[in-house]
């Protein structure tokens, strides 16, 4: 199966078809063979790196919750195919985009994990990809955002002992890529969604929720991550970096879930929710680079002495940056933990 065929996007409106079949699947992955230039024609150039974003969901008034959750899951591993060929040349921004759809998929599941629940080994294979990409990214924003950040000061060589670690991870995960666990857990994934093996015996119970309409029975999904976000709030130490790091996440989540179901959902609303979740998140997203670059500075402080002194200067001004960029996010918190995208 190829991952580098990049999907096509689902048609406008929301009456967009249902998720493709396992054979539907299968053809749109299956090799191509290049075809053969014809004498005296030059041959075709590289075409450039374009990272691939999420595209929208398309759901339907009239779909159960288990179209829903077939439609969404292969939509987020969709995304994640169609970023295999930048990543392959390590381009960073179609590692973040991949992480994205990697990101986006584990949210759906946690959301369905009562509901359709991976088999085990399935879950451990997404839990090692995300851990294998994850370094790099990590690198990257230190050395290409983080730094940036430091004013009146000049980091030449520690964003360049920055990029080598980053570029050390890009290759490792050239490897992690090219590995038959890689594309076992992609095929499977594809398999899992597209033939809805989550039903047990191969049929699916009347009664359950994944047999009634989405627009429905969604809503106690999206309560539940407006309740989670809400209480990670409420116990919440600013001063905590892992748990405004918990927050993040759980904000993270809501905002998946409200833009999965966005089609089945007040317009106006969730473009409000949206918009309040993604606030929190840049704030405490800049927050959370500064806790992990001086997890990674820390790492730097065995190497030459000017990276090292570099390191300890820039640890500093990050633990001073970080608390100011602390103050009055009280006040925001308290205003997310309020908003609902139910009622």
């Amino acid at each position: 199966m190829s991952k580098q065929q990049k999907a096509k996007p689902a048609p406008e409106g929301k009456e967009a078809a249902i998720a493709p079949t396992e054979q539907q699947v299968q053809q749109q992955t299956a090799p191509v063979a290049p075809s053969e230039p014809q004498q005296d024609q030059p041959l075709p150039k590289d075409e450039p790196i374009r990272p691939v974003k999420a595209e929208p969901v398309r759901l339907r008034g009239r779909m159960t919750l288990e179209d829903a959750f077939q439609s969404i899951g292969l939509n987020c591993v969709r995304q994640i195919e169609a970023n295999l060929p930048g990543v392959l040349k390590q381009n960073v921004e179609s590692l973040h985009q991949m992480r994205v759809g990697l990101r986006r998929l584990r949210a759906l599941l946690a959301m369905f994990e009562d509901l359709a629940a991976p088999p085990v080994a399935l879950h451990a294979d997404i839990e090692w990809l995300s851990g294998e990409l994850g370094p790099a990214r990590d690198w990257d924003v230190l050395a290409d955002s983080t730094l940036d950040r430091v004013q009146g000061f000049d980091a030449t060589a520690l964003r360049q002992a920055a990029h080598e670690r980053a570029n050390a991870h890009h290759a490792h995960i050239l490897n992690v890529l090219r590995e038959p666990r890689y594309a076992e857990l992609m095929t499977q994934l594809n398999e899992w969604l597209g033939e809805r093996r989550w039903r047990p015996d191969a049929t699916l119970d009347k009664d359950s929720p994944l047999a009634e309409r989405a627009a429905r029975a969604a809503l106690p999904l999206l309560r539940k991550a407006e309740k989670r976000l809400a209480k990670r709030i409420d116990g919440l130490d600013e001063g905590d970096a892992p748990g405004r790091h918990r927050v993040r996440i759980a904000a993270k989540k809501a905002r998946y879930a409200a833009e999965f179901f966005r089609d089945l959902l007040p317009a106006r609303r969730v473009k409000r929710y949206v918009g309040h979740l993604e606030k929190l998140q840049d704030r405490l997203g800049l927050l959370n680079d500064m806790a992990v670059a001086d997890q990674l500075l820390e790492e730097l402080k065995g190497g030459n002495s000017q990276v090292a002194r570099q390191a300890s200067y820039v640890r500093g001004y990050m633990a001073a940056s970080s608390e100011a960029g602390t103050q009055g996010l009280s006040k925001t918190l308290a205003d997310v933990a309020k908003r609902r995208i139910t009622r």
